[in-house]
């Protein structure tokens, strides 16, 4: 389903490009952080720390993290 115009589409492509390099670099940096934020919000309260980061890789990454992972 596409619920947005071409135009409007177009318009918020050029504002994002209008930033600066680094400025999109924060935005992306924010906005991981944000997504950060939620995942361990949702993250059981009695996981080990390896567990905790396996969870958040999991759902980041949508697959479990690597067996030969270094923790």
């Amino acid at each position: 389903m596409e619920d947005t115009s071409k135009e409007a589409k177009i318009t918020y492509r050029q504002m994002i490009m209008s930033l600066t390099e680094a400025e999109r670099f924060i935005m992306c940096a924010e906005m991981f952080e944000i997504a950060l934020e939620i995942i361990i919000s949702t993250m059981p309260q009695d996981l080990s720390e390896a567990d905790q980061k396996r969870y958040i890789y999991q759902r980041l990454y949508g697959e479990p993290l690597p067996d030969d992972f270094p923790l």
